[in-house]
């Protein structure tokens, strides 16, 4: 029995070295709209805390409880994943390309105002001041994380002009904002959320593929956004509101997107959407602006990750040190 054992060895490694036969993972409709709704409400952080009052920069957290703070600091991984929450929240249909642009472009303008050393950004900021909390530090794996982001936000930004000028999601992100605004158990249903959710649901049915199609339908949808906004108090700091806020914002930052680039009395004819490259070859000045504006944004974040790493390298371990005291060299 040993020896027919031994002899048999080859056939049985061959047979557990087989690979495991996985079955495809197919998502309920259930976990596919818990994952969209966490989707649409961590991009809402990125949304509502990255504004002027931080200088367009990350603040690292939102405290909740006991009381509530946020925290007016940043570091490079931090701001590598708001820049990268920009491109992804366009991707997702929740920004529009205008917007994506401009955010991208007041967080390169901020981070090139903060101190460096070497090309590398400083562990900790103030995001109010733009000033470097102390100790002042470079830390590798920070660095490390906002080159891999800037190095993914380049080709990201570059792909832009050959895209349609409405992002491929655009209606699906706007689905994903009412399924928050529906989740948020608004104080009483309205007559006009049941009409946006219609007219939602017959457009994902039935995609407008022109420029006077998606303007017609963006032009309904923020009608009724604007009239679910008025069910609510405005001013009010509800969830509800909040979510009505940013479902009316979608919609009038999407519109306003499309009548820059093709205002209605010049948009072409049903010959589908175009892209930002083929309005610029058909002399549209605001698309040529815009692809220049992408061009140098590109090569901004290119040079941003350019970073000397030398100093941080052992050459007797073969190893990077985790981090350089800049004040205490």
């Amino acid at each position: 029995p040993i020896l027919l054992l031994w002899l048999a060895s080859p056939l049985l490694a061959w047979w557990v070295s087989r690979p495991l036969a996985h079955a495809p993972a197919r998502l309920s409709a259930a976990q596919s709209r818990f994952l969209r709704l966490a989707s649409r409400k961590t991009w809402a952080y990125f949304e509502t805390c990255v504004g002027p009052e931080d200088n367009w920069l990350p603040p690292d957290n939102f405290q909740e409880s006991p009381a509530v703070a946020l925290a007016h600091r940043t570091s490079p991984t931090n701001m590598g994943l708001a820049l990268l929450a920009n491109l992804s929240a366009y991707d997702f249909g929740y920004l529009p390309a205008a917007q994506l642009v401009a955010r991208t472009r007041r967080a390169l303008d901020a981070m090139q105002k903060l101190e460096r050393h070497r090309g590398h950004f400083l562990n900790w900021y103030d995001t109010q001041t733009l000033q470097p909390l102390l100790p002042v530090y470079v830390s590798t794996v920070d660095s490390g994380n906002l080159a891999g982001h800037l190095l993914t936000l380049r080709p990201g930004l570059a792909a832009l002009p050959d895209q349609p000028i409405l992002a491929a999601r655009w209606l699906e992100g706007m689905e994903d904002t009412l399924i928050a605004v529906l989740d948020a158990a608004p104080p009483r249903a309205s007559a006009s959320l049941l009409h946006f959710q219609t007219a939602l649901e017959t457009a994902l049915a039935s995609r407008p593929d022109t420029l006077a199609g998606a303007r017609t339908l963006l032009g309904h949808l923020s009608a009724f956004a604007a009239q679910i906004l008025g069910v609510v108090d405005e001013k009010s700091m509800s969830e509800p509101a909040d979510w009505a806020r940013a479902l009316d914002r979608q919609c009038r930052e999407l519109l306003e997107d499309l009548d820059a680039l093709v205002p209605a009395a010049a948009a072409p004819g049903p010959a589908g959407m175009p892209t930002l490259r083929e309005l610029a070859a058909q002399g549209n000045a605001a698309a040529r602006s815009r692809m220049e504006e992408i061009a140098l944004l590109a090569l901004e974040a290119g040079e941003m990750a350019r970073m000397d790493y030398d100093f941080l390298y052992d050459d007797v371990r073969h190893l990077l040190a985790i981090g350089y005291h800049v004040g205490e060299r």
